[in-house]
């Protein structure tokens, strides 16, 4: 006697996890990518355009990260020391990845990039996001620079309390 079953139900298939950025240093030929990831990220006018992004590059004392997935560049931290302190000059994420760590991770490899001292950085007022990554981070409002990024556009300086020997 044959007794037919009930079809057995496939296992449900997660969708799998994006890949972790892999953040390392910048690399020459890398410099457009990161020009047309700033054009993405920032309003006009705000972007970093190759001339300058050449010209970090180039600059000994800063460090600039990219964060890679499956070989694209995703996003981008420019930093630098002024005296003790350690200063956030740029953070960008493409807006086709956000909200998913990329920018949490930068963050922490730029600053590991520069221990000891504090952190200090600008964000833009109604950047609410931005502004919560970098609070949850452990950066504080410290002051404010008004139009800063232009007329109307108010700009936060935060800082982040660091030991001086890193």
């Amino acid at each position: 006697m044959v007794v037919a079953s009930e079809p057995r139900a496939e296992p449900a298939q997660a969708e799998a996890p994006a890949p972790r950025p892999v953040i390392g240093p910048v690399r020459w030929a890398e410099l457009p990518a990161v020009a047309r990831l700033q054009a993405r990220a920032f309003r006009r006018g705000l972007a970093y355009r190759l001339p300058t992004l050449l010209l970090l590059r180039a600059s000994p004392g800063v460090r600039f990260l990219v964060a890679r997935e499956q070989g694209r560049v995703i996003g981008c931290a420019i930093g630098d020391r002024a005296g003790t302190i350690g200063r956030v000059v740029n953070l960008a994420v493409d807006p086709d990845v956000r909200r998913r760590g990329v920018g949490t991770a930068l963050l922490a490899a730029v600053e590991a990039a520069l221990p000891g001292g504090d952190m200090l950085l600008m964000v833009e007022a109604h950047n609410t996001a931005a502004r919560a990554l970098y609070e949850h981070a452990g950066y504080l409002p410290s002051g404010q620079a008004p139009n800063y990024y232009g007329r109307g556009h108010h700009g936060i300086w935060m800082r982040k309390p660091r030991p001086q020997g890193g």
